[in-house]
């Protein structure tokens, strides 16, 4: 009885290794697919986090000099193709982060203006 009480311990201290622990320690493969798991869990939780938020309207206008039809903003990984010259509804956290974009480029936009209006100087 020894023997048993001894193989029936030890059961009961050893990890259970579920399919999912196999496939992570087996192969490189099986290390992929955990790690895709993973990420596929952090995505779902994000895009969830995103639905939760609140929504504004924002309007990228559209650009001549830029013809894409779609401007990607992203959070996170997450990547919103919001659509040129339509109203569009969006997570506040998007709209924040193209309108900062936006306002950095105008800002850097200008200064080019300005410098290149400047005279040459030579020395």
């Amino acid at each position: 009885m020894a023997k048993e009480e001894e193989q029936v311990k030890k059961e009961d201290t050893e990890p259970k290794v579920t399919p999912e622990d196999q496939d992570q320690n087996d192969t490189p493969a099986a290390d992929e697919k955990a790690s895709e798991r993973k990420l596929a869990k952090q995505e779902s939780a994000l895009k969830s986090q995103l639905k939760k938020m609140k929504k504004v309207k924002l309007t990228i206008p559209e650009d001549p000099l830029n013809p894409d039809d779609v401007v990607p903003v992203g959070w996170n990984g997450i990547i919103y193709a919001i659509p040129r010259g339509i109203e569009v509804e969006v997570p506040e956290v998007i709209a924040e982060i193209w309108r900062e974009s936006y306002q950095k480029t105008q800002e850097v936009n200008k200064r080019i203006r300005e410098s290149t209006k400047k005279e040459l100087k030579i020395l």
